[in-house]
């Protein structure tokens, strides 16, 4: 009994440039080439799989030996193009290179080269996976691929050219085939399943193009796979049966209660879809498309994938209680999970895992707009100004009175304020001045002394995060405050990430007993600041020596701005 049934794939297989989906910047360039009967004599056809590599090469073997061409476009009608499409012209060879990769297969074929079509006006070899052929198979096939008689194309395809030798690259034409836009497969899947008499939802065959990821033929392998498990009716749930994927309502379910920091609900679903057959790896790839889908909508809502798949009010309510910031976060933790799952033999305790800190993040930013500079803190700062206003004023009267004759006395520049630079990553210059009013000494000591130990904390946690912190040295410290300076820009910019700087503070905390929040600066940055409080103290000490009752005003005016720590009084 010989099998009628042939798959969708071998079916609707493209037979025209016009039938190739998504690679209009091939076709145009093959068809004006054959319009003007200027093609070469060999191609290297590359890309991902299923995106129409060797349906090209046939079309381009129809159209160079059609009767009525050679044409931009085979008319398919003629006997020469009906047999290539069957492939019974011996003049068109389709060799496997994956099984025919030796030596003695090339030099078979550069043996047969030089004999003339006996049908056609061109013999066309097509070279699928032309990668897999041996070095010396690839030196063999080198002079005759360079310069081969003039009845002779060869097509080369690859889904990986970078294993060719460039002395092959170099001569063919080469032409790089794209991943299929999710629209695009949509769109011939829709049309197919018309032609079928199929009814299909649209959010199954967007399910089914997500899963293609930009491969045609794997899309229409997995409408036959759902054709069959499910019939003549196409619907999400049988895609998501097929497939194993989460359907977009359990997805947006979970990142709801993320979003309200409920890690018992979305701990409760993802249990109920791991125990219906789920795997916990695909559940947490699932999640990560989902929060790149949100930070879409979030970020960049008028692209055309947004605005065909997530126009929805299910996931327009969703995207609102999310920041981009911390949907930031959570993907990065999400993505850092999913390495870790590669190499555990528990993945469900890692997704949990994953789940639990989801709900428990929050961005830096978040925690930023959330607090309101208190009465206090501002009247405070207001003081300082006047404070900062007034010493410069005694300073000017000191420069003043003074005169080269006087001993002991020596002119002076008024003292610069500190540069707006020396700020650290979420503190600005007037609040580096009240911080440093708060430092101390005590504790500043007890850091340094534990400073080893919150290191090695840091490295059994997460070694590459003590890679980036072994860069800096604690140089100041409050009561719940500690300022670390860093030689390196990209070691402090990645310890301020907010899941390494959570992880730090936590350490910090759990080594000196109680809470302190980490603040990062540049060490040269921290070097001016200490320049400039220098600088300040030097002109209170010559205040002093012009006018003692003006001196002992600047120094308490000193003391008062940066504290008794860091005013050193030297007679």
């Amino acid at each position: 009994m010989v099998l009628s049934y042939r798959a969708l794939y071998r079916v609707w297989r493209p037979q025209t440039f016009r039938d190739l989906v998504g690679q209009e910047h091939i076709t145009r360039t093959l068809q004006n080439a054959l319009a003007e009967g200027s093609f070469s004599h060999a191609y290297l056809f590359s890309g991902p799989r299923g995106t129409g590599k060797t349906s090209a090469a046939k079309i381009m073997a129809k159209a160079v030996n059609c009767e009525k061409g050679p044409a931009p476009e085979p008319c398919n009608d003629c006997q020469t193009c009906r047999r290539i499409t069957e492939g019974s012209l011996m003049d068109v060879v389709e060799i496997d290179a994956a099984s025919n990769r030796g030596v003695d297969e090339i030099r078979d074929l550069r043996d047969k080269v030089k004999y003339a079509p006996t049908e056609v006006r061109y013999k066309v070899y097509i070279i699928d996976e032309v990668h897999m052929l041996t070095t010396e198979a690839f030196n063999a096939l080198l002079k005759t691929l360079e310069e081969p008689p003039g009845h002779v194309i060869f097509i080369l395809a690859t889904t990986e050219p970078h294993k060719l030798p460039q002395t092959i690259v170099s001569r063919c034409q080469r032409f790089a085939f794209r991943r299929i836009a999710l629209p695009e497969i949509v769109n011939r899947l829709r049309y197919i399943c018309e032609a079928q008499s199929v009814k299909a939802d649209e959010n199954a065959l967007h399910q089914i193009a997500l899963a293609a990821d930009g491969g045609m033929r794997d899309a229409l392998s997995l409408l036959d796979q759902v054709l069959a498990f499910g019939g003549r009716q196409v619907d999400e749930e049988t895609v998501l049966a097929v497939t194993g994927s989460v359907s977009r309502t359990d997805l947006a379910g979970i990142l709801s209660a993320l979003a309200h920091s409920d890690a018992a609900a979305a701990l409760e679903r993802a249990d109920r879809l791991i125990m219906g057959g789920l795997e916990p790896e695909r559940l947490l790839q699932d999640l990560i498309h989902a929060c790149r889908d949100l930070l879409l909508m979030k970020t960049a809502p008028q692209l055309p994938e947004v605005k065909d798949r997530l126009h929805d009010h299910l996931w327009t309510e969703l995207a609102e209680k999310w920041s981009v910031s911390r949907l930031s976060a959570v993907m990065d933790g999400l993505i850092a999970y999913q390495q870790q799952m590669k190499w555990t033999p528990h993945p469900r305790i890692v997704l949990e895992l994953a789940i639990v800190n989801a709900a428990q993040s929050q961005s830096a930013s978040d925690e930023k707009e959330e607090v309101v500079p208190s009465d206090t803190i501002r009247c405070l700062e207001e003081r300082i100004r006047q404070l900062e206003g007034r010493l410069e004023a005694i300073q000017g009267q000191v420069a003043v009175q003074s005169s080269p004759q006087t001993a002991g006395f020596r002119r002076h520049e008024p003292p610069k304020k500190a540069s707006s630079r020396t700020a650290g990553a979420s503190v600005q210059q007037d609040q580096w001045k009240s911080l440093l009013q708060q430092s101390d000494t005590e504790t500043f000591r007890h850091v340094k002394q534990w400073w080893p130990d919150i290191l090695q904390k840091v490295k059994e946690r997460k070694i590459t995060v003590h890679a980036w912190l072994v860069d800096g040295d604690p140089v100041m410290a409050s009561k719940d405050t500690v300022v670390v300076a860093f030689k390196n820009k990209i070691h402090r910019e990645t310890t301020e990430k907010e899941t390494n700087k959570s992880l730090i503070e936590q350490v910090m905390q759990d080594v000196l007993g109680r809470s302190f929040r980490l603040i990062t600066v540049m060490r040269q940055d921290w070097d001016a600041l200490s320049d400039s409080i220098a600088e300040m103290s030097a002109a209170a000490e010559e205040g002093k020596d012009a006018d003692a009752p003006q001196s002992d005003d600047v120094m308490q005016k000193a003391v008062e701005l940066f504290g008794e720590d860091l005013v050193e009084v030297v007679d």
